[in-house]
């Protein structure tokens, strides 16, 4: 199934009002192959303190019928909803903004997806991430559109990781 930013975002707005009428931010959608064949429906949910399992398995008890009524996928696929993790998923700018000074990764959608960017998140204007890329010297910067970004994700340190878990800011 090829995955494009209009699915992405279909299926964000589908999701999203379930997530915050059960009191949870949704951090991430994203549409993966499984080991079944079958795509994955990755929700990635989170609150203050951290979401745990039984706030999981509530949200996909809520989020299946709603799913199944509104048919967003044409094909079968299997939902799976769970918390960021310590690479956790960035999606919006919102997002984009809360961790500057994060270590992230990037990949573009489609062609553009093998120009993969790993780096230092700079921040977000217009819509545009930049991105210090790693390891460059003198430092360079990749500026790329939030709406051609497939994936990126937080390299979180354990103690970044462990302050976001408690509520508190990632850098002291």
């Amino acid at each position: 199934m090829l995955v494009t930013p209009d699915i992405i975002r279909r299926l964000r707005s589908t999701i999203e009002p379930t997530v915050l009428r059960l009191g949870f931010e949704l951090v991430a959608v994203e549409l993966v192959g499984g080991l079944s064949g079958r795509p994955v429906l990755r929700v990635s949910i989170d609150k203050p303190g951290g979401a745990g399992i039984h706030d999981c398995a509530t949200t996909s008890r809520e989020l299946s019928p709603m799913l199944d009524a509104e048919d967003p996928i044409a094909s079968a696929y299997e939902l799976e909803v769970s918390t960021p993790g310590i690479e956790r998923p960035v999606q919006t700018a919102a997002d984009f903004a809360r961790f500057v000074g994060c270590e992230i990764r990037i990949k573009p959608f489609g062609i553009e997806g093998k120009k993969r960017t790993r780096g230092t998140l700079k921040g977000i204007a217009d819509d545009i991430v930049t991105v210090v890329i790693a390891g460059s010297n003198p430092p360079q910067e990749r500026r790329i559109p939030l709406v051609n970004i497939e994936r990126a994700a937080l390299n979180l340190s354990l103690e970044q990781f462990s302050r976001l878990g408690k509520g508190q800011p990632i850098f002291p």
